[in-house]
């Protein structure tokens, strides 16, 4: 099947989302998602509102599109990483992953995800759990992860916990190793699950 290219409308549609976007997230550091007005981040982004709601349809599909692009991360450059070793082993490697990722998403941008009015970390369906769905069920069917919980089940287990420690590192502003820590964690964690 060929790809159609893309219009010179479509390029430019494209380029202004762009824009929009990273002006939203260097906004969101500083002021705070809760506190950001649409009307500034066009401003900041020499774009109109018009222009806004044609890529966006609220402020808060710029956090849905944050949350789509770690789940196409995971999807285009993680997986290749977790398809070798047992299940424990590739627990391990994707909440380091995980860790890193947002690390290199910064403090400041993480602190405004942290937030209690952001639910899309309860999304049901998203590729990043899924992905994580399928080692346990890959170790559930290996006899190396209890089935005394389903896989959903384990995925939350785990998630919850790893996200607690990612707000313990906002609550010190950054100030002890993510990564370190969330290893540290998931060694612990694993042990429960593990048969």
């Amino acid at each position: 099947m060929f790809e159609r290219e893309l219009t010179k409308r479509q390029i430019q549609a494209q380029n202004t989302q762009e824009i929009i976007y990273k002006t939203a997230l260097e906004m969101m550091e500083e002021k705070g998602f809760q506190n950001l007005k649409v009307e500034e981040i066009c401003k900041a982004a020499g774009v109109s509102i018009g222009s806004f709601y044609n890529c966006f349809k609220s402020k808060n599909d710029i956090l849905n599109e944050v949350f789509r692009q770690i789940d196409e991360y995971f999807k285009n450059s993680v997986m290749d990483k977790l398809k070798s070793g047992s299940s424990i082993d590739r627990v391990k490697i994707y909440f380091e992953i995980y860790a890193d990722y947002n690390v290199d998403r910064g403090i400041e941008f993480v602190k405004q995800l942290y937030g209690v009015r952001n639910n899309l970390f309860i999304t049901k369906g998203r590729y990043l759990q899924a992905i994580l769905r399928d080692i346990i069920e890959d170790g559930q069917e290996a006899g190396e992860i209890i089935r005394s919980m389903t896989s959903d089940e384990i995925v939350e287990f785990l998630f919850i916990a790893i996200r607690g420690v990612i707000y313990h590192w906002c609550l010190y502003d950054g100030q002890f190793d993510l990564v370190n820590e969330v290893s540290v964690y998931i060694n612990r964690l694993v042990k429960s699950i593990t048969v």
